[in-house]
C-alpha cells in the first residue's frame, strides 16, 4: 500500500507544475473571452471549464513526456525539444479546443452533424485563431521551463526563483 501511495504522490507531483501552468493559462484566456462577450451582453462559462482543461492538458504533457519522440534531443542546446514539444503540444490542445468547441455547438444545435453544418456560420476563426496563437506561445513557454528544469534541475531552478536551497 505504501508503494501505492508513493507512486500516486510521485506522479501527482510531477504534473502539478503543468497542472498550476495551465490552470493560469486557461482562466486568463477564460477571463479574456469573458470581457469580450460581456461587451456584446453574452454570458460565459465557468472558470470549471478552464480547470478540466488543464488537468486534461496536464494529463497529456505528462503522458506525452514519457513518449521516446518527444525526447529526441537530449544532448543538443534545449531549443531542439523546446520547439519540438511546442509543436506537439499544441496540435494536441488545438484539436482539444476544436473538439470542445464543435461539442458546445453540437449542444446548441442538436446533434454533431449539424453543429458540423453550421461550424462555418457559428464559429468565430479568428478568436480560435488568436486564443491558439497564445495557447502556443505560453506553451512554448511552459517547454522552456520544463526544459531549462530538466538540464539545472528542481533544486537548482527551486534555489534560483525562491532563494529556497532544499537539503
Amino acid at each position: 500500500m505504501a508503494k501505492i501511495f508513493h507512486k500516486i504522490k510521485e506522479l501527482f507531483l510531477e504534473v502539478l507544475p503543468a497542472f498550476i501552468f495551465f490552470l493560469i493559462m486557461f482562466h486568463l484566456l477564460l477571463v479574456t473571452k469573458a470581457l469580450i462577450l460581456r461587451h456584446y451582453g453574452i454570458a460565459s462559462e465557468s472558470s470549471a471549464i478552464a480547470a478540466i482543461s488543464a488537468l486534461i492538458v496536464a494529463k497529456v504533457v505528462l503522458i506525452a513526456n514519457r513518449i521516446p519522440f518527444l525526447n529526441l534531443y537530449p544532448r543538443k542546446p534545449l531549443i531542439y525539444n523546446v520547439v519540438l514539444k511546442t509543436m506537439v503540444f499544441s496540435i494536441f490542445v488545438m484539436l482539444f479546443m476544436f473538439v470542445e468547441e464543435l461539442a458546445r455547438l453540437a449542444r446548441k444545435d442538436g446533434g454533431f452533424a449539424a453543429a458540423w453544418a453550421n461550424i462555418s456560420g457559428d464559429f468565430s476563426w479568428s478568436y480560435f485563431v488568436v486564443r491558439e496563437a497564445w495557447i502556443f506561445v505560453l506553451i512554448m513557454l511552459y517547454c522552456a521551463g520544463a526544459e531549462l528544469t530538466r538540464v539545472v534541475g528542481k533544486e537548482k531552478v527551486t534555489e534560483i526563483f525562491f532563494g529556497i536551497k532544499q537539503k
